[in-house]
């Protein structure tokens, strides 16, 4: 008989004799999103004073403890060993017995990846030049980080350059220190990853970015209009990526902007004006405009933000006024901003004001490139998934916050490493047959395509099959569809039609899908990632495991010790059958005996 022992939040729980059903799921073949975590059968305990004090007394319906509603740390012994520790223990339901069930060996960290819903742009990202952001103009020559890929325009257009890029590896970097998951690659398949890059075909802005570096705008002087108006002369003060405005109009006091643009105006202008006996000092308006100027030179206000001094302080003949502006200007390109006081100055100002972009769609040519805000709209477990695929990894629980990637192809290299389960198995027949041995595996077809996301303006087909040769079952299935399109190759280089030109010779700037490709040198190519390629490279293991499979079932005698440390990835012998098989999924019975689900290597 199995002593087992159950502990939830370090107290031992009351368990009626029966043994506790434990069930081991290999990920092999399995979607690296849904990776398995081992679980327990429901554990039906028994309603004593002790377990009922263990779960806050929730079976009454009169309580108000939290304890259903969360997980719980819970540790289980078998025989005195310690089976399973830090797993995860949730109250299912009361009735006749307390319900409850364990699952273990998951990745914690990683669930919340996966369950979030966090997409690469939801990675955080700060305001550090060559980190976080680059200067998006015209290099000269290409580099790892403005590779030479073919965008679609002209290599002498003054108003356009090529698009940066990130590394996966930067991607995966990212993640990893965010979510607090470590990914472990085999060295072999690093090699290729390092060299995957994504090209950042979005020009989105980042207003992070945009507060971090306001631009100024600088009072330097006055002039007084028809001896009564005094307008704010300007300097426009910002640096080679702020190029979106700058100072004119007949008395230098105009902003003019290149395009439609709104700007946080923020800071206070300090002014002198002429003081008389009758003025009311505390009731001076300053007035922010945005106003329009007709082929004649009539202007016409648009807007108008009225400022009233929060201050005045008399130096006769003058006084000093203060204004505050932390206000939202929206300037279209036909329009212009300017500062009026119905006042005679006297004083030149040296007050400056910041200037922050705000709420801005697109950057421009020539300005700060965000580098996250640009990373493709997909979910982080799907770029993930993408990568591993690509290069023919499954995932595995690598401690409490790991993810261990292995090639299909360790499940042969490591039949040295195998264990010999021969004297274990329970026969079920006189005859050398297993208890149940099937010829299909689950989601296998005839044909199981793997491809990229479907692109009208990718000349070619770069997606691969894998041929099962079985009539029985389903005639196709698409395996794996990546986030990514494939690339044309023009010149030698990967073709990606992001830019293109009117008839009237205009550079346009088109919308496109995600785009994955290798670095070669300073090139970004396509070739090498065509599915045929990575299949053959990656995947030469997994066709014949899919090919001829028999799943093989067997009771098998394993104790405590040998549970607690199973490798999934190391296969098992059977010397009745001459063969090696993987572990699929284990479960416990009484008595140490296991019903293993194997697939014959």
């Amino acid at each position: 008989m199995t002593r087992d022992e159950l502990y939830i939040n370090n107290t031992k729980a009351d368990l009626n004799k029966t043994d506790i059903t434990l069930s081991y799921k290999s990920n092999l073949l399995t979607d690296i999103s849904k990776i398995i975590s081992n679980r327990s059968y429901t554990i039906r305990l028994p309603k004593t004073a002790k377990n009922l004090a263990l779960i806050e007394c929730s079976h009454l319906p009169s309580s108000t403890s939290r304890y259903p509603y969360l997980k719980h740390k819970g540790t289980l012994l078998r025989n005195g060993i310690e089976m399973i520790k830090n797993a995860n223990v949730v109250l299912l339901e009361t009735g006749e017995t307390i319900e409850v069930a364990l699952t273990w060996g998951n990745v914690t960290n990683f669930a919340g990846v996966v369950n979030d819903g966090k997409k690469l742009t939801d990675i955080t990202h700060g305001t550090v030049e060559g980190v976080d952001w680059v200067v998006w103009s015209n290099k000269g020559s290409n580099s790892a980080q403005f590779p030479l890929i073919d965008y679609g325009f002209n290599s002498d257009d003054p108003n356009v350059w090529y698009h940066p890029v990130v590394t996966v590896k930067w991607i995966l970097d990212k993640i990893q220190e965010q979510s607090g998951v470590t990914f472990n690659f085999p060295s072999d398949k690093l090699t290729i990853i390092n060299k995957m890059i994504i090209p950042l075909l979005t020009r989105n802005d980042s207003q992070k970015i945009n507060d971090a570096f306001p631009s100024s705008l600088k009072m330097v002087g006055y002039v007084i209009v028809e001896s009564t108006f005094s307008y704010l002369k300007l300097n426009y003060i910002g640096d080679s990526t702020q190029q979106y405005a700058s100072v004119g109009g007949p008395y230098g006091d105009r902003l003019y902007t290149k395009y439609p643009i709104t700007l946080k105006v923020k800071g206070t202008i300090e002014m002198l004006v002429q003081y008389n006996s009758g003025m009311d000092v505390n009731n001076q308006y300053l007035n922010l405009r945005v106003s329009q100027s007709d082929s004649s030179g009539n202007i016409s206000s648009v807007s108008t933000i009225e400022r009233k001094n929060y201050a005045a302080y008399i130096e006769a003949p003058n006084v000093r006024l203060l204004f505050n502006f932390d206000d939202l200007v929206s300037i279209e390109s036909d329009e212009f901003m300017h500062f009026t006081i119905k006042a005679i100055a006297t004083g030149a100002s040296s007050s400056v004001l910041s200037l922050t972009v705000y709420d801005r769609n697109e950057i421009s040519f020539g300005e700060k490139f965000p580098l996250v805000p640009n990373l493709p709209e997909i979910k982080q477990i799907d770029f993930i998934k993408a990568v591993a695929s690509m290069v023919g990894l499954f995932a595995l629980p690598d401690g409490e916050n790991g993810i261990k990637f292995i090639p299909f192809d360790n499940l042969s290299a490591n039949k040295s490493k195998a264990v010999d389960w021969t004297n274990r198995v329970i026969m079920a027949y006189d005859s050398v047959t297993p208890r149940n041995l099937q010829y299909t595996l689950d989601n296998i077809a005839q044909n199981n395509w793997f491809r990229y996301k479907e692109d009208d303006n990718v000349m070619g087909n770069y997606d691969g099959n894998i041929q099962v040769d079985d009539a029985t079952i389903e005639y196709e299935r698409d395996a794996i569809t990546l986030p990514f399109s494939a690339c044309s190759t023009k010149g030698g280089v990967a073709y990606i039609p992001l830019y293109s030109y009117n008839e009237e010779g205009e550079l346009e700037y088109n919308k496109t899908n995600p785009r994955i490709l290798l670095l070669d040198g300073t090139k970004g190519i396509f070739k090498g990632l065509e599915w045929t390629t990575l299949i053959a490279n990656n995947y030469q293991t997994y066709k014949g495991l899919i090919n001829n499979a028999k799943v093989v079932t067997e009771y098998i005698r394993l104790n405590s010790i040998e549970l607690r440390d199973l490798e999934m990835d190391i296969p098992v012998y059977l010397a009745q059958y001459g063969c090696y098989l993987a572990i699929i999924e284990i479960t416990t019975k009484e008595n140490d005996i296991c019903e293993c689900k194997l697939l014959k290597l």
